[in-house]
């Protein structure tokens, strides 16, 4: 029996492992799969996905990845690159028709166009398939994900107030919006791919998510609103579009460094003709820019973690339900501990799980792997102390469980299991730091701060105050949790305390510096710790 065994046993309980029935065919779909690249500026792209509709020379994908000045790209299956231009518009539905160019070649034989949409309801926990371009990569890939439920299914009733603000600001998507929400979410660059039921019919287009950090949304664009794009009369760009301040996840950025460029620009001994010479360079250019694309996925345990973007603590706090435990750490280091950090230099890695919509916030530059020995998807620490975090996940029927309850066993659980791992008499719960909530959607969240009752002696010889935070999330689906184990060693806290200590200007208190930082780091990393709305 491995050490987390007994704070595992609710995950032996409760997780199950159903078997879905699928007839999704993605090879009947791939021919009218196309990637679509608009150029924001002479450095860099944006990547969406599109779907031919009804003619090879036309495709749908998203507005918000347009530009009013930047060249429109599809690729076509067998590497084909064609120019486009804008032909329809639909605001309220973040939806655009382009078209070939006149006087581009045909789009290459063997294209099948979409040509119709199932007008049926899709029931909430049906599986539905995505077909993109992850962060605009080499090849699609394929997403399975869930209907979720939201009463009524309007954009305005599945995100928060921040978000409605900045898209009245923007202009579109329509608050009033029909959309079908997902659970789990898109990836970068699956903005504007098709999405498909079981039977393979298409219901949709990717569209979210919204992002100003941590947290992500997704949700379709029902298909019916093609009726509406085919049939609309606008053909431009929404007035103030240039300013479009409010970010879409699901659309990749990708930059073009010196290096790409003249790496791309390097045209091989061969001969390249003149009229090939600028798919060439387009090619090379895109193909330099994917390189933190093609890992795979972190996956287990029904969950599959994405690297999506980095960014930094003070954007997540953006976005954090409830940020006030990072402030009062931040408040209590600097007033009672005397320390000043250095909070800029603080950036996170954004995992997102695609399944079940969970994102972590990872420290920058650390590698998160799942540890089968823990059970658990864990941050490597490499650094020899006992800093560490992890991560637990479930997915069941949550909808009778009583959220307090919970919370009790948890905290027993922890408070047995790191005691014994430990040799400490037990922990005691610091109710300052610990909190819970109930926010829109029916999701709730805990923050919990523990104290070990004795001081720990590390292998180094030092006394050790020891911490372990816990962030508890659950909905009627799914649970996840949190957990950083943080070992504070007295004898630096003594010193701060005497001295003070300025991490903007360490001197000869790097190291302690260093170590303060992530102590402040990783107990952030557990709080931000989120489901998607």
């Amino acid at each position: 029996m491995n050490k987390f065994s007994t704070f595992l046993f609710w995950v032996t309980l409760l997780l199950v492992n159903p078997s879905f029935a699928q007839s999704f065919d993605p090879g009947k779909i791939k021919n009218a799969l196309v990637k679509v690249v608009v150029a924001a500026d002479n450095r860099s792209s944006n990547a969406l996905t599109g779907f031919v509709w009804k003619s090879p020379n036309q495709v749908v994908t998203s507005l918000h990845g347009m530009s009013r000045t930047g060249d429109i790209r599809i690729l076509y299956p067998g590497q084909a690159w064609r120019k486009a231009r804008i032909k329809k518009v639909l605001q309220k539905a973040d939806l655009v028709l382009l078209e070939l160019l006149p006087g581009e070649p045909a789009p290459p034989a063997g294209i099948t166009p979409l040509s119709s949409f199932s007008p049926e309801k899709v029931g909430f926990g049906t599986s539905v398939y995505a077909l993109g371009f992850n962060g605009g990569a080499i090849g699609s890939s394929s997403r399975q994900m869930k209907k979720g439920f939201v009463d009524p299914e309007t954009l305005a009733n599945l995100i928060p107030k921040k978000d409605k603000d900045a898209l009245s600001r923007i202009g579109f998507p329509a608050l009033d919006l029909n959309i079908l929400y997902l659970e789990g979410s898109l990836l970068p660059g699956f903005s504007g791919a098709p999405v498909f039921d079981p039977q393979s019919r298409l219901i949709g287009i990717g569209d979210g998510g919204l992002e100003k950090g941590a947290s992500n949304v997704s949700w379709i664009i029902p298909a019916y609103y093609l009726s509406e794009l085919e049939s609309s009369t606008s053909t431009s760009l929404p007035p103030g579009f240039e300013n479009l301040v409010q970010l879409f996840s699901a659309a990749a950025k990708i930059e073009f460094t010196e290096e790409v460029v003249a790496a791309a620009t390097e045209f091989p001994n061969e001969s390249v003709s003149e009229g090939d010479s600028e798919r060439y360079v387009m090619e090379k250019l895109l193909e330099g820019s994917f390189d933190r694309f093609e890992s795979e996925p972190i996956e287990a345990l029904g969950f599959e973690f994405y690297p999506i973007k980095t960014r930094s603590l003070s954007e997540m706090m953006d976005t954090s339900d409830d940020p006030e435990n990072i402030q009062k750490l931040s408040d209590e280091f600097a007033l009672d501990l005397n320390i000043q950090l250095d909070y800029d230099a603080m950036y996170y890695d954004i995992y997102e799980d695609i399944n079940n919509g969970v994102v972590l916030a990872v420290p920058e530059g650390r590698t998160l792997q799942y540890n089968p020995a823990e059970e658990a998807f864990q941050v490597v620490n490499t650094d020899g102390n006992d800093m560490q975090l992890y991560f637990y996940g479930v997915q069941n029927d949550f909808s009778e469980t009583d959220f307090e309850e919970l919370l009790l066993v948890m905290g027993d659980v922890i408070n047995q299991n790191f005691a014994y791992r430990y040799g400490m008499s037990g922990f005691t719960v610091d109710e300052e730091y610990s909190v819970w909530d109930e926010f829109d959607g029916g999701r709730k969240v805990a923050w919990i701060l523990s104290l070990g009752n004795e001081y720990l002696m590390g292998q180094d010889g030092l006394q050790y105050a020891f911490y372990v935070y816990m962030t508890l999330l659950m909905t009627e689906e799914k649970t996840f949790m949190a957990i950083a184990t943080i070992p504070i060693p007295v004898e630096m806290l003594a010193m701060a305390l005497t001295y003070g200590l300025d991490c903007n200007n360490p001197g000869i208190y790097a190291e302690y510096c260093t170590y303060f930082n992530q102590v402040f780091q990783t107990f952030a990393a557990a709080h931000l710790t989120n489901f998607a709305y």
